[in-house]
């Protein structure tokens, strides 16, 4: 499986799940957005590599490296664990992204 393969359905679930716009939600500084974006980083983190993550979503592999690494301190946010909910049960759903 190509990595855009397994990237473009997961942006699409967590935009769908976020409300937010891709761009904003790749791209912006916004608290909702980089906790969203977390959850997109680290979804990907089970099947890609961070040069992998890196180069689909935009960022340095040590920023996907960073935002992959905090990602625990965030589930202690409900958003951020709601939505961490749904994604897992999306990825568990989904045959051609299983392991």
């Amino acid at each position: 499986m190509k990595p855009a393969e397994l990237y473009r359905p997961l942006l699409a679930e967590v935009v769908r799940l976020t409300e937010l716009p891709e761009e904003q939600l790749l791209h912006s500084n916004l608290e909702e957005c980089a906790d969203a974006r977390s959850v997109l980083v680290y979804a990907l983190s089970r099947y890609l590599t961070d040069t992998q993550i890196a180069t689909l979503i935009g960022r340095t592999r040590q920023g996907v490296n960073f935002i992959r690494q905090g990602f625990d301190a965030r589930r202690s946010k409900w958003s951020v664990e709601s939505n961490w909910k749904a994604i897992s049960k999306y990825l568990a759903s989904n045959p051609f992204q299983s392991k």
